[in-house]
């Protein structure tokens, strides 16, 4: 059944695929994570260059030229690239990637790509003289290297994008030698130019790639638009124009936007657990009842319905322990998602609308890293007001569920004061 399931699935990735081309529209996020100073002078200098529709029709130009199965950041680049010298147009590539976002033309996640794409192959080499590199010796294991180089063109990057070419290359180098050294390779590269193993511009890029250890797995344009595409099929948007600004926030430390770091970390199938998760909070908070029922034997004993209030907190404590859960199933490996990543993951399969997303990250308040978790939680109740225009089922709702979520997503707690009291169960 599984298999069975799988097979639909990749079937329906693959009709999909050929109804609506290829697309990297944006569909999920509102203001743009790349909207920072520089960022926006980067794109007010492009746009003395070229107008938006002229970026837009352009970028849509080079996107028809690529293999809608096996999408490239490389080859998307590159023929943007050269579309540009064909017509002349002297600007700032970013800039123009910059453009093309703001038309919906792409989202975040795809422009992050192609923006870590083009700095890989404009990354400047270290100006190093021949004799400050560490000339690799002649043993079995660097010989077969030098094989390896002289034939990546032919063996890994023919049939595949140059990012997922180097990763297939390096694996093959860690069987050669699993300890290999960064400057090992360096030094193995130049010594493969010197040869005439390779030539120049393949120097060139290889050394681009191992500057930016490119063999490490990152998010590529074909695995994003198979985990959309799978996603979309299991949950159809309900809305093609809704967009949340709360998906673009940057994440602290991290050069990324929430929806960035979701595709970034998860598979689909992950999404989706995880997005079920905050359907089932859902659900219980919107239950007309909960009860717990004591049993003997086969009969019931005893039935205690909870208050709203316990309801509301059996719910969370239920969201608590989904999560936990969530981290022994053997598609996370032990790993526990955060709070943030459930919401993010809720969104982008439609359990939680836009409007009541927005309207916990507006509650800025709760945000402010100098309150307490309770300091937090009272300004919450007082704004809550603000957010009239979301209907909020009795007595509690939805809205709240999500704002106490975010608050211990953010802050640490005090002892709940409810913990000596008997008279409540949650």
């Amino acid at each position: 059944m599984r298999w069975l399931l799988i097979c639909l699935s990749l079937l329906s990735m693959n009709l999909l695929a050929q109804e609506e081309g290829t697309s990297l529209r944006n569909m999920r996020e509102g203001t743009s994570f790349y909207s920072k100073r520089m960022d926006l002078y980067i794109k007010n200098r492009a746009a003395k260059r070229l107008t938006i529709s002229e970026a837009q029709s352009l970028f849509k130009e080079a996107l028809k030229k690529q293999d809608s199965k096996s999408l490239c950041a490389y080859s998307l680049n590159q023929d943007a690239l050269q579309l540009l010298r064909e017509r002349a147009i002297d600007v700032n590539f970013k800039g123009f990637l910059y453009l093309v976002r703001d038309t919906n033309e792409i989202d975040d996640v795809s422009l992050g790509i192609l923006l870590r794409a083009h700095e890989v192959k404009t990354s400047s080499l270290y100006d190093k003289n021949e004799e400050h590199i560490i000339s690799p010796d002649n043993s079995e294991a660097n010989l077969a290297i030098l094989k390896l180089i002289a034939s990546f063109d032919k063996r890994f990057a023919k049939t595949a994008c140059f990012d997922e070419a180097y990763r297939s290359f390096y694996q093959e180098v860690l069987k050669a030698d699993k300890k290999i050294k960064s400057y090992t390779l360096e030094g193995l590269l130049h010594k493969a130019r010197n040869e005439k193993l390779i030539s120049d511009h393949l120097f060139v890029s290889l050394e681009q790639a191992r500057i930016n250890e490119l063999q490490n797995p990152t998010l590529t344009l074909t695995s994003y638009m198979q985990k959309v595409r799978t996603l979309r099929i299991q949950y159809p948007l309900r809305d093609e124009k809704e967009q949340s600004n709360f998906v673009t926030v940057k994440i602290k430390k991290l050069k990324m936007s929430r929806r960035q770091r979701l595709f970034e970390s998860y598979s689909d199938l992950q999404i989706i657990m995880m997005g079920n998760i905050i359907k089932t909070l859902r659900a219980d908070l919107e239950a007309t009842k909960v009860e717990i029922l004591v049993y003997n034997g086969q009969e019931v004993r005893r039935r205690l319905e909870l208050e709203p209030m316990e309801r509301f907190r059996f719910a969370i404590k239920s969201l608590r322990k989904e999560r936990a859960r969530l981290s022994l199933n053997t598609f996370f490996n032990g790993r526990s998602p955060d709070y943030m990543d459930l919401m993010v993951a809720s969104y982008e399969i439609g359990i939680i609308p836009a409007s009541e997303l927005e309207a916990v990250g507006s509650l800025e308040e709760i945000w402010n890293p100098k309150k307490s978790f309770w300091d937090k939680a009272g300004v919450w109740i007082k704004t809550l007001s603000s957010v009239a225009t979301i209907v909020i089922p009795p007595p509690y709702g939805f809205i709240p569920a999500l704002a106490i979520v975010v608050i211990e997503a953010t802050a640490g707690k005090k002892k709940d004061p409810n913990t000596n009291d008997p008279s409540v169960l949650f």
